[in-house]
């Protein structure tokens, strides 16, 4: 059984080189980069000749490019900040030579400030993230682009490391682009909210978080996680009512 992996990247040199390197188990590996302005694309090209520059379409649409560009019978979907564990992968090998499912749901640890996160429902995270090539492919939304799988799917043990901000400056960078992000695809969809509304879910994140869902637990790197989380929920509805009026 072939197995892809799909990359698709953008000025990720930070954590490429570990992603990829925790990646030298599969057949093929495909990274579209839309237009790097770090080492990101050196650094691919040291693990796979099937890089490609691809201008930037939308989370869906570019990962469907990579789709086209992949000869294997299945694919496993990851991130550029993200690290496959050697448990996983080795679970991975074995689920697809079985080859009971079409799809396999993968769980997704935080790791935030150094800390692999663990409370304030964070964790633990599935998503699908491995499936047969023709069973499916990415559903074209303009953020958190999800698989659309037409088959059977069951759960892994193995989970991936995901390393998705270097500190708080790289978070609110991604704050601020996935939050706008977010209010444009809801103006799109015709969707409404108040004035009142993201305050309410700023308070109400907060409290699930920290309290019903343990995130103090998590220490300090937790509880700032879960104020910087509830803010987020803030500032969508907040960007959505800003667009409205």
């Amino acid at each position: 059984m072939s197995i892809a992996a799909v990359l698709v990247v953008k000025n990720e040199e930070a954590c490429l080189k570990e992603t990829l390197g925790a990646l030298r188990w599969v057949d093929e590996i495909v990274v579209v980069d839309s237009g790097s302005t770090d080492k990101t694309v050196d650094i691919a090209k040291d693990f796979t000749d099937k890089v490609y520059i691809k201008q930037w379409m939308g989370y869906g649409k570019q990962k469907n490019f990579a789709l086209g560009k992949v000869n294997s019978k299945w694919v496993l979907s990851i991130d550029g900040d993200e690290t496959v564990t050697e448990g996983l992968a080795k679970e991975i090998i074995k689920a697809i030579k079985n080859d009971k499912y079409d799809g396999y749901l993968i769980n997704i640890q935080l790791v935030f400030l150094g800390k692999p996160l663990r409370f304030g429902g964070v964790y633990p995270d599935y998503h699908l993230r491995l499936f047969k090539r023709e069973k499916g492919d990415f559903v074209e939304s303009d953020v958190h682009e999800r698989i659309n799988l037409n088959g059977t799917k069951t759960k892994l043990n193995g989970k991936i490391l995901h390393y998705s901000y270097k500190n708080l400056h790289d978070y609110l960078q991604k704050f601020n682009n996935y939050t706008t992000l977010f209010a444009r695809q809801k103006a799109k969809q015709g969707k409404k909210t108040n004035a009142i509304y993201p305050f309410l879910r700023f308070g109400g994140e907060l409290f699930k978080r920290l309290i019903f869902k343990l995130a103090i637990l998590d220490g300090h790197p937790g509880i700032l996680y879960a104020f910087l989380s509830s803010f987020y929920s803030f500032m969508k509805y907040a960007k959505l009512y800003e667009m409205e009026n």
